[in-house]
């Protein structure tokens, strides 16, 4: 298994970040570069315990889909997303949040995913996916600071 962690560190306050985090309008902003967009979704913007949504988006050359549903959710510190149907044969995507001394909010995802295909599969994870998935995770936590803090100084 591969276990990514990168913590952005956000100039708003800790309920702003958590909205935005889980919610499905953001993430599509936040993803403009794969083009994700909800598919499926029976749930209103914001993600809460139990739902289920289906995003597609171009990885790896290909249009992909894969639902995920949110499993853990304690507001507004932390809630974690698993998939149920994709193209990995686990992926599990934790959402934390802390609030810094400063009043800034800490923001750390936690991926731990595994690629089908037995060694193949590992192989792959290792030499290339780990790092463009940290890259994605990296550049969605950067755009979600930007809107964050944006809200925060309008």
């Amino acid at each position: 298994m591969v276990r990514i962690e990168v913590d952005t560190v956000i100039s708003a306050p800790i309920q702003t970040c958590f909205d935005l985090a889980r919610s499905l309008s953001a993430h599509v902003a936040t993803t403009t570069e794969t083009g994700e967009k909800v598919v499926s979704t029976h749930t209103s913007d914001l993600l809460v315990f139990g739902d289920e949504v289906t995003f597609e988006a171009k990885h790896l050359g290909f249009r992909r889909q894969l639902t995920g549903r949110i499993v853990e959710f304690d507001e507004p510190t932390f809630f974690a997303d698993m998939m149920v149907k994709g193209s990995f044969q686990t992926l599990r995507h934790e959402h934390r949040f802390v609030t810094l001394p400063s009043g800034d909010t800490k923001m750390t995802d936690v991926l731990v995913f595994l690629s089908p295909f037995g060694f193949i599969g590992r192989l792959f994870d290792r030499i290339y996916l780990s790092g463009y998935m940290e890259r994605f995770i990296r550049q969605k936590g950067v755009a979600l600071k930007a809107l964050a803090e944006k809200q925060v100084n309008l």
